[in-house]
């Protein structure tokens, strides 16, 4: 018989490779202030779909073992984004936002006009 009063961590233990990744959501901004990608990494399973999908190699997987596909997406240079979007819009998960001033502000001038 197991012994019930055995106390159980509240969370898994993190291994030593994701340790760094112990934060849920991570919001990465350009230089120039104009792009912010965000990663929720407790939506992402690391499925590759963005990595794959970025023109600019902007995103990389990155071995976490603890992580449904040993694997999780991490923006490896965020200077090389063109705020294509392609990464939030193929992500099965919603795990990445991509925000670019000047589009948004593109898109407050049209709903102005129209």
């Amino acid at each position: 018989m197991a012994d019930n009063n055995t106390p159980k961590p509240d969370k898994p233990p993190i291994s030593e490779e994701s340790a760094g990744l112990a934060e849920d959501t991570v919001g990465i901004t350009s230089s120039d202030g104009q792009t912010t990608i965000t990663i929720h990494r407790h939506f992402c399973k690391g499925c590759e779909i963005c990595a794959e999908v970025c023109p600019k190699d902007v995103l990389k997987m990155v071995v976490a073992p603890d992580r449904w596909e040993g694997t999780i997406v991490e923006v490896m240079n965020i200077e090389n984004c063109n705020a294509c979007m392609l990464c939030e819009y193929q992500c099965p998960d919603f795990a990445i936002e991509v925000f670019n001033v000047k589009k948004e502000q593109k898109k407050k001038e049209k709903k102005a006009v129209g």
